[in-house]
């Protein structure tokens, strides 16, 4: 019988997979990653930029990540630094378009996969989701091996 653990973790992991299968998909064209939508998305959402170490938080991602992944877009020309100690990023002309470009496919992708649910369900999905992960978070704290 499936636990409760395992049925969550292989439920969120599959919607993982799929949706960084395609992200990964939209930006071979770039010859991006993935994970690098997640990024240029967050950063669309802040047009005054973003240092990186905030990027890192709103991301939750390895700050070594970040870094890499800034320098690739960077190189790529979608995104460009204010300065160089704790700089704020910020998307080009040639970021802004993508981002609306990945936003179009998200949007899509999402209202698609939610298709089945009413908007009460993906209201009381949401605030579920949220309240675990706020409590995963508490108790990522605690020293469970006592």
């Amino acid at each position: 019988m499936i636990t409760r653990f395992e049925r969550f973790t292989l439920i969120l992991f599959e919607i993982m997979k799929y949706w960084n299968k395609i992200a990964s998909e939209i930006m071979k064209d770039e010859q991006l990653k993935g994970t690098h939508a997640l990024y240029i998305i967050t950063l669309y959402r802040f047009p005054e930029g973003l240092s990186a170490a905030r990027l890192t938080d709103i991301c939750q991602k390895d700050k070594a990540e970040i870094s890499r992944s800034l320098a690739t877009l960077e190189t790529k020309g979608f995104v460009c630094k204010d300065g160089h100690y704790n700089a704020k990023v910020q998307l080009t002309k040639s970021g802004e378009a993508l981002a609306r470009h990945l936003n179009e496919i998200a949007n899509t992708a999402v209202q698609q996969a939610s298709q089945s649910l009413s908007k009460e369900e993906r209201e009381i999905m949401y605030k579920c989701l949220s309240s675990i992960a706020e409590n995963l978070r508490t108790i990522s704290k605690e020293d469970l091996t006592r």
